[in-house]
């Protein structure tokens, strides 16, 4: 079988489908490395796009990258790229060059932008140099900057992913405890339906309950309440309508919605720490807060499907401790106006030498760092793709003006050392911090 090497986008991957060919083929591993070598040769030769940023150089970074300026920009990117085979890559680090980390930190709606550059500033208080090498300082003149990009922004509204409800349902004959949560679930699932959600009991003068709870809005089948009065009416029409009106008369009403884990984890901790006993909709205890959290983290987060504003995004670029602060903050923004060309942005640098915010407050940092928030429109009606392949692109730019500032940085990539990703919080914990850290699993799954 014929193996077409130009349709793997990356060096890495070009060089493992040529080494398991070789081998189903019977033949040796070293012939197929030698002749990878030969068509990568080829490759870089015709211009080709066959090492680290494969397609992306089009559309890297700066959405339709095809149109004005910023596709020749593009192009040149994954041309340089090429001329950096991974042999020369892992040799330079090996020798010392330091790895080029561009990290995509958050996006923000419009309305985000002011406390963003706050924190980049450090409360005004540090330089910020814009797009067009403008200082500004002090809170006035980044108070301008969102009204000078407003007309970048989307303004979408954010998704409503949690609503906070109340029901009160009139007094009935109940024989225990877990006979009220019963029924209490019973009218709650009659109106929610397939929605999860959590509560707590008050019991009232007269017999009659009032709970108190939050609820996920998107259903299994993708059907949104907005979690308010209008949301209410659907509620209660379906419980009307259902054979649990039978058991005992029930109000709904919702009283505010919020977007995303956080707010539902804080919420839910909020609810935990009010009442003494909160249960799930499978009659699950919410003993504490911790167990709060973990529910919106672990079992609702996959049915919010949260949609956020993303009218700006923040990045970060960083270097080892003692790297020359000035040579990396001409390599910054180096790569902000070779990368973001057309957009506008912002972007202040974080040395632990002048930082204003203590170590104990989470500044002065001993590795030198800078802050940039872009927008993601460009005035020409271009926004910005992030993709892997773009994140891959932005690396090996920065690492590409950090040596030309005089910086040993190279773009690296966790599947050329065969490491897998570490482990996030939400899969281990750290049980032993004497010698050797040692974790334990925090799912039921098998390891």
């Amino acid at each position: 079988m014929e193996i077409f090497f130009g349709a793997f986008t990356s060096e890495w991957e070009q060089r493992r489908a040529a080494l398991l060919h070789e081998m189903s083929s019977g033949g040796r591993g070293a012939s197929a490395e030698e002749e990878m070598r030969k068509r990568l040769k080829q490759l870089a030769q015709l211009g080709a796009t066959g090492g680290g940023g494969g397609s992306s150089g089009a559309s890297g970074g700066r959405g339709s990258a095809s149109k004005g300026r910023a596709a020749p920009r593009a192009q040149a990117t994954s041309a340089t790229t090429v001329t950096r085979p991974m042999e020369a890559r892992l040799a330079a680090v090996a020798k010392g060059s330091q790895p080029a980390v561009v990290k995509m930190a958050s996006y923000g709606g419009g309305a985000r932008v002011g406390a963003m550059l706050n924190y980049v500033s450090r409360g005004g208080e540090l330089k910020v140099e814009n797009e067009s090498g403008r200082i500004l300082e002090g809170r006035k003149e980044l108070a301008r900057i969102r009204g000078d990009w407003e007309h970048l922004f989307q303004n979408r509204a954010e998704s409503r992913d949690i609503g906070s409800f109340s029901v009160e349902i009139a007094a009935s004959d109940v024989a225990s405890e877990e006979a009220l949560h019963e029924q209490v679930r019973s009218t709650l699932t009659s109106g929610f339906g397939d929605r999860r959600y959590a509560y707590a009991i008050a019991k009232n003068d007269g017999g009659s309950v009032t709970v108190q709870g939050l609820v996920v809005l998107r259903s299994g089948q993708g059907e949104r309440l907005t979690g308010d009065v209008k949301a209410a009416g659907i509620i209660q029409g379906r419980y009307d309508a259902s054979a649990a009106v039978g058991e005992a008369a029930a109000k709904f009403s919702f009283h505010g919605y919020g977007n995303g884990v956080e707010f539902g984890a804080s919420r839910l901790r909020g609810l935990v720490d009010r009442h003494d006993d909160v249960r799930d909709d499978r009659g699950q205890p919410i003993a504490n807060e911790k167990v709060a959290g973990d529910l919106v983290q672990k079992e609702w987060r996959g049915e919010l499907h949260s949609r956020k504003s993303r009218d700006v995004m923040h990045v970060i670029m960083s270097a080892r401790a003692g790297t020359d602060v000035a040579a990396f903050e001409g390599a910054v923004r180096d790569f902000l106006a070779h990368q973001f060309a057309g957009h506008r942005y912002v972007f202040a640098m974080h040395d632990p030498a002048s930082d204003p915010k203590e170590a104990e407050e989470g500044g002065k940092r001993p590795h030198v760092h800078a802050h940039a928030i872009v927008a993601m429109k460009s005035d020409s009606g271009d926004r910005i793709q992030t993709t892997p392949a773009v994140f891959r692109e932005w690396r090996s730019v920065m690492a590409e003006k950090a040596r030309e500032h005089g910086i040993e940085m190279e773009m690296t990539d966790r599947r050329e050392f065969a490491a897998p990703p570490a482990f996030t919080r939400t899969q281990v914990r750290p049980v032993s911090r004497e010698g050797r850290t040692e974790h334990v699993g925090t799912s039921g799954r098998p390891g």
